[in-house]
């Protein structure tokens, strides 16, 4: 469709300035994403210097150079008078001979390569070597101001370059009168020959001040940027949980203030890891993560979660046969596979009760395989406590003994205690029902509640039993229970890989 005459159309962008914003983006893709403070620095010195040094050279050149014209001005001016003087009385006598012989012997200096004697008018009376007059347009009616500083080449035959020649002039004078004028033409070309090579070296000093300033900056560069490198890497370490880098170095600086913060800081981060290492023994780091993310508040919420308490039988008796340290050192043996088998099952051990462990799964976080987990780890603690007694056994100590009791419900999961001191735990009837479950079972028995065995990602894994209906106290009606005897062919051999794994481990780290 056509537009109107009146109607605007949209402005469109010139097509220059849009190749120009593509070549930026291209130029600025094509540049390094980081660029070393060190190059950085070594940029910008090295471009001051070159500044500095060339500014330096070209005022030294100018000075030269005006040097050298003042005193090319001044031999000549002096030479001109000179022979002006000379040839006063020869040019009032007439005496063409003297002023011939005068102008000849003159140029007999190499500095000067021609001369000419003009009248008052201005007439050419005696010319020798090169003069300005060689050249056509100054061959007619000479005017002798106009030649006073007149610059010009000459090629002479014999010479591969041409001369840089200079003229000047000075009037012959006798009592306030002019008698004619002399012109004096001097060659300049070793004059600049000098300047030049003056200034070759001074361009070569400079050159060499600027290579060996640059190499200078970029080692003072660096040295003064390889602090900031070690920060770098000293924070790097920090990141990857490296706390034990200090600097040995003491600057009395800016880098020195701050190589000391950051002592301070990885000192202070050092003594955080090992309180955090020392209170991992004490705490699951989930707790510590769910605790960092809901707070230290009292009170919890509701979770479906499973409960598992593993308990020695007769354990009264049989310390009461035994040390102290003899005890503690049973149940430390004891207590180890039982947290190996909780942690490679995902629970969390809530706590230990004297002789008894309460291990819980699907907290803090959810999981919807607790109850199977918390199947899976009843039965490894069972295995493994097998394999440690069969090894007491070969030593003639007396076997240990544990029942297992495992309930699943919903339960409140949280802090509880005091605000000066709690912790982290789950309460309700499904607490203690497992708890009681747990007294129920014989030795070696892994007993459970129907809420466990009914539930399919248990009832299709593991194989088991009906036990009884038992009557618990303070639950009003008869509790169904299982005795789980083992897992289903198909999870059997991967079940006993992960307890040959968890056994060799407990035997290396107790050798």
């Amino acid at each position: 469709m056509s537009r109107t005459p009146t109607e605007k159309q949209p402005p469109q962008r010139p097509r220059r300035q849009g190749a120009v914003a593509r070549g930026w983006r291209r130029l600025r893709r094509a540049l390094p994403s980081h660029i070393p403070i060190a190059y950085k620095l070594s940029f910008v010195i090295s471009i001051l210097m070159v500044t500095c040094i060339g500014l330096l050279a070209s005022l030294v050149v100018q000075h030269q150079n005006q040097i050298l014209r003042q005193q090319v001005d001044e031999l000549g001016r002096t030479l001109a008078h000179q022979f002006a003087r000379s040839a006063a009385e020869p040019l009032l006598a007439d005496d063409a001979l003297a002023l011939d012989v005068l102008t000849t012997n003159l140029i007999q200096d190499d500095n000067v390569l021609g001369t000419a004697i003009l009248s008052s008018k201005g007439e050419i009376l005696t010319q020798a070597g090169i003069t300005p007059f060689d050249r056509p347009e100054d061959q007619a009616a000479p005017d002798p101001n106009r030649l006073r500083g007149y610059e010009w080449q000459s090629r002479d035959a014999g010479q591969p370059h041409p001369y840089d020649l200079v003229a000047f002039t000075s009037a012959v004078q006798v009592q306030d009168v002019v008698a004619g004028h002399v012109v004096i033409t001097l060659n300049r070309t070793p004059w600049e020959q000098s300047l030049f090579t003056a200034n070759q070296h001074i361009i070569l000093a400079s050159l060499i001040v600027v290579l060996i300033g640059s190499v200078l900056t970029v080692a003072l560069s660096r040295r003064l940027s390889q602090p900031i490198y070690d920060l770098i890497h000293a924070s790097q370490a920090l990141d990857e949980g490296l706390y034990h880098l200090r600097f040995p170095e003491r600057r009395k600086d800016e880098l020195g203030n701050l190589m000391s913060s950051f002592n301070r800081l990885a000192e202070g981060l050092h003594q955080k890891n090992q309180v955090e290492r020392t209170l991992s023994r004490y705490l699951s780091p989930r707790v510590a993560q769910e605790i960092l993310a809901r707070g230290t508040r009292l009170g919890g919420q509701r979770v479906d979660a499973t409960v598992l308490f593993a308990d020695i039988v007769g354990f009264t008796e049989m310390s009461e046969r035994m040390a102290p340290e003899a005890v503690a050192q049973l149940l430390n043996q004891y207590f180890a596979h039982i947290f190996r088998a909780t942690d490679a099952n995902h629970g969390m051990i809530d706590k230990y009760i004297g002789d008894c462990a309460m291990l819980v799964f699907g907290v803090p976080q959810s999981d919807p395989d607790h109850a199977f987990n918390a199947v899976a780890c009843a039965l490894m603690i069972q295995r493994l406590v097998e394999l440690e007694n069969q090894a007491r056994a070969r030593r003639s100590q007396p076997p240990v003994r544990f029942r297992l009791g495992l309930n699943s419900g919903e339960m409140l999961a949280g802090n509880m205690g005091a605000d000066e001191r709690m912790e982290y735990t789950v309460v309700g009837d499904n607490v203690n029902l497992a708890s009681r479950l747990s007294t129920c079972a014989e030795a070696g028995q892994v007993l459970v509640s129907e809420s466990v065995y009914a539930r399919d990602e248990v009832k299709n894994r593991v194989t088991a039993e009906p036990h009884e209906a038992v009557k618990l106290r303070g639950i009003s009606r008869p509790v169904m229970t299982y005795r789980i005897t083992g897992l289903k062919p198909e999870y059997r051999e991967g079940f006993e890989r992960r307890i040959e794994l968890l056994w060799h481990q407990g035997r290396l780290q107790s050798a």
